[in-house]
Parts: structure tokens; C-alpha cells; sequence
């Protein structure tokens, strides 16, 4: 193998044997890419491999991982794979398999094979922007966010990033733009659905931003007054990400006005599960309770 670069990480950090026991710690949970190599002693194109693939990732210089897998001692972590033949390399980011080849590649394709699985420039910009988003610098946060999606305009990260940043200053026409183009699922998707939901919130017209007008105008207000005051009592309260409170005052709501929960407090209410998650105990409640007053 060739000789590593100088770095303060060993080749063990980045070059391992991958067991049952460190699997997911090692290779699911990495926040580095890593390509999983399955082979076996007896297996002569492994033999070839090996050296190459260990010299490449080390050029790479830790960005990415390399875990080997003896699929002869290692039969289960084979078998979920799907391994039936090898060489077989497997590219896993995220915690789950972005890429793969079987056999030998050339060294110039091997090399193409590692650097997809490494950030693009758009996404350093990203990495570095929340980096000064978390330090308190968001105008220098802003200006990389936009700088990463002027290199990839449907970058997820830096759309939902810069949305962030936008939110708190109050621009919800271009939050609002920013986030119509992002997918939904995982990390990034739930995060754009709870900004849209605080953009959402913040956006309503005739809402008071003062809670306490809101919380006074209810508890003084009757009948089907009392109804819209726990409205938009509960928006105010969303207003400020207090969700479960919101939700408490939109479920009343509904209880005393049908036409308004079946309108305004149902869409409300909806969008605060949206920012709580789906998942969230809060929100499974309160689902629950919206979809017996709407039987």
C-alpha cells in the first residue's frame, strides 16, 4: 500500500475490517461516506483490489471510509447484501447504499467511483454556512447558502438553510419559494415542513402577535366569538412555537364553532403537525382528536 498522507488520523480510523459488532456503528452511523469491500482469501481479483482500493481511499485522506468484509467470516452482513459473487463493492452514505460494482475496475474508474461519494462544492459552501449560522454570523451564513445554490439550485441543504435564516428576518415570500422545491422525507424534508408551517403561521392576516390580547380577548369573548378567539389565540401561540398550547386552544376552537373547524382550525392544526413531525407524541394526540370532531 501506498504511503498515507500526513493527517492526525491513523489508517485505522478510515481502513477496517467490518464485523457484526461494528457494523452499524462503523459504517451505518459514519458521517463519512464508506465503501464497503466484500471478499474473501480464496478470491483472486480481491487479492488485486485490495491494494488498490486501500490506496486510493487513503489518498482521499480520510474523507472517506473503507470497511472489508470477509464474506466467508462474516456470512449475515453477506447475506443482507445480497452478495453472490465477488469483488462486490458497496458505496454507503447516510446510513444507506448510494452506489455499487461487482469485479474489477480500472484505477482511473475506481478513482471516479470514490469522489462521487464525496461533497460536491456546493455542499462545502452548505457545511461551512452552518457552521457561521451556528457561531451567530448569519450574514456570512446568507451569502454561502446563496453561493451554494448558485452552484446547485436544487440543493436541499442550502435551501432549507437559507430558508432558516430568512424566517427569522421575517421574508416569508422567498421562504415560501425556497421550499416548494424541496423533497420531502427525511431529515431535511421534516425541517422544511416545520418552516413552512412557522412561515405559514407568522403569514396570517388579523393575527395578533401579543399574546397576552389574544389570551385576554378569550378568555373575555362568548359563543361563537369565544371560537374564533381561541383561534387565533392558538396561531399566536404557534406564532411562537409553542405547539402543543396552540394546538390545545384549536381543538376548543373546533369543539365550539364546526364551520370554523372545518375550515381555518383544521388547516391550523395541520400545520402544527407539521412542524411538531409526524412522529412526535404531541401530534399523534391531537390528530387523533381532530379526526373524531371531524367524524
Amino acid at each position: 500500500m501506498s504511503e498515507l498522507p500526513d493527517m492526525s488520523a491513523s489508517a485505522d480510523d478510515y481502513i477496517f475490517d467490518a464485523t457484526e459488532e461494528n457494523f452499524e456503528a462503523r459504517v451505518v452511523m459514519s458521517p463519512i461516506p464508506v465503501v464497503i469491500d466484500f471478499w474473501a482469501s480464496w478470491c483472486q481479483p480481491c487479492k488485486m483490489l485490495k491494494p488498490l482500493l486501500e490506496k486510493l481511499v487513503a489518498q482521499r485522506g480520510g474523507k472517506i471510509a473503507l470497511a472489508r468484509v470477509d464474506v466467508d467470516k462474516q456470512q449475515r452482513i453477506a447475506m443482507a447484501f445480497g452478495i453472490n459473487s465477488i469483488p462486490d463493492v458497496v458505496a454507503f452514505s447516510e446510513g444507506r447504499p448510494v452506489d455499487r460494482f461487482t469485479g474489477l475496475l480500472p484505477e482511473k474508474e475506481l478513482g471516479e467511483f470514490l469522489d462521487r461519494l464525496l461533497p460536491t462544492e456546493a455542499q462545502n459552501l452548505v457545511q461551512q454556512a452552518r457552521g457561521f449560522e451556528d457561531a451567530g454570523d448569519t450574514e456570512t451564513a446568507e451569502k454561502l447558502y446563496r453561493q451554494a445554490l448558485d452552484g446547485e439550485e436544487f440543493l436541499d441543504e442550502a435551501r432549507v438553510g437559507l430558508a432558516r435564516l430568512l424566517l427569522a428576518k421575517g421574508e416569508h415570500a422567498e421562504v415560501t419559494k425556497l421550499l416548494e422545491m424541496v423533497n420531502c422525507g427525511g431529515e431535511i424534508g421534516d425541517e422544511a415542513l416545520a418552516l413552512k408551517a412557522c412561515s405559514w403561521f407568522a403569514g396570517r392576516p388579523g393575527i395578533s402577535t401579543n399574546l397576552q390580547e389574544c389570551a385576554d380577548r378569550a378568555a373575555d369573548a362568548h359563543g361563537k366569538e369565544k371560537a374564533r378567539a381561541l383561534y387565533e389565540l392558538g396561531c399566536c401561540q404557534a406564532m411562537r412555537g409553542d405547539y402543543p398550547s396552540a394546538l390545545e386552544c384549536l381543538v376548543t376552537a373546533g369543539e365550539e364553532d364546526a364551520a370554523l373547524l372545518n375550515g381555518p382550525v383544521k388547516e391550523a392544526m395541520i400545520q402544527c403537525f407539521h412542524a411538531l413531525g409526524d412522529t412526535h407524541p404531541v401530534t399523534s394526540e391531537y390528530r387523533n382528536r381532530l379526526m373524531m370532531l371531524l367524524c
